[in-house]
């Protein structure tokens, strides 16, 4: 089968309904593969959204769809992509889908379509798309509002698919960003949910969020935020100014802020770069797990205290960790997964 043959075009002809059996079933085919999945809720997105029948609220699409999928499981797929048509245009092409869909194949075809949605994707993967980066990597992305995220090494954004609400606009951040959010003319606000205890609320402005399995952080560079957050059963929130840093260590009853931070230095990791001050060798090695995945076991106690200070544009974490050896002449040495930092 010639995958390479489902293209844009021949999606957006099936997503208004008129792609024959043939392209129906290739498109059964292409879809079976999971590299493809990802690609046809682009298209999806793009075509729903240039189109008459557009629902601009993820869930009543997604409702609508399933909907139609209960009330219409004999039918074949070329209406399954949108649930909201029903204008009764494309009756008589309805009509020959379910006539010709009787034949195994086709059935096949339509079944892989019809159940695929749901089963393979299941309602998050409808409603929403994650940005996501592997260890050493970093990437910028831009939202359907304009809102420029970079995103650091080992992080995940998961965003709405189909655009924001009508209220606010909300995303899911695991990991390090750094957000320039765009101030909308109906000052919709933007908020940043984490797996912590906080959360982080915005109209415009720019700052930069953590939030790993040691704690959370916000920082403040530009404009304002208000950082949401539940101190025992009550809810409470602090307002951060520019140049603010905000800590919450997962043991801590409530979040610390600093005044004054070093932005420069902190946000260092968006332009691929590690500014040390004083940094003690052993957050060092925090670092490096947290954006290469190298874990680092500092054998010798007299090296975990030692600090760092400079600055560092490695390719890898191997590189960083030998240009380390060489300023503080210890020894390094691997051990299954991890590397050792040992005495000469």
């Amino acid at each position: 089968m010639n995958t390479l043959s489902v293209n844009k075009a021949l999606l957006f002809l099936y997503f208004a309904g008129h792609a024959n059996p043939v392209q129906k079933r290739l498109i059964a085919e292409w879809l079976a593969q999971a590299e493809n999945q990802e690609l046809y809720f682009e298209w999806l997105a793009e075509w729903q959204s240039q189109s008459p029948q557009f629902l601009p609220d993820g869930q009543e699409r997604y409702e609508a769809y399933v909907r139609f999928m209960r009330e219409n499981r004999h039918i074949g797929p070329s209406n399954a992509a949108s649930p909201s048509e029903n204008d009764g245009q494309h009756s008589g092409t309805a009509a020959k889908s379910t006539r010709i869909g009787r034949r195994p194949w086709l059935m096949a075809a339509a079944s892989v379509l019809m159940m695929g949605m749901t089963a393979w994707f299941g309602r998050e993967r409808i409603l929403y798309k994650t940005y996501a980066t592997g260890f050493g990597e970093t990437r910028s992305v831009q939202l359907s509002d304009g809102t420029g995220v970079i995103l650091n090494a080992n992080t995940s954004l998961r965003v709405p698919r189909f655009g924001f609400g009508e209220a606010t606009r909300e995303v899911r951040l695991n990991g390090e960003a750094f957000f320039n959010v765009t101030h909308t003319i109906d000052n919709k606000r933007f908020m940043v949910k984490t797996e912590e205890n906080f959360e982080v609320m915005v109209l415009g402005t720019e700052f930069s969020v953590y939030t790993r399995q040691k704690g959370g952080k916000v920082l403040l560079k530009k404009g304002k935020v208000h950082v949401l957050f539940s101190e025992g059963r009550e809810k409470k929130q602090l307002v951060m100014k520019p140049g603010d840093l905000m800590m919450m260590e997962k043991a801590a009853a409530k979040p610390v802020v600093k005044p004054n931070a070093d932005t420069q230095k902190l946000t260092a990791w968006t332009g691929n770069r590690f500014i040390f001050d004083k940094t003690p060798l052993s957050e060092v090695a925090t670092q490096l797990q947290e954006h290469y995945g190298i874990r680092v076991e500092i054998k010798d106690n007299r090296f975990a205290n030692r600090t760092v200070s400079g600055t560092f544009q490695p390719e890898s974490g191997e590189e960083l960790l030998t240009l380390l050896s060489e300023l503080f002449n210890f020894r390094l040495a691997r051990e299954g997964e991890a590397y050792l930092i040992l005495q000469k």
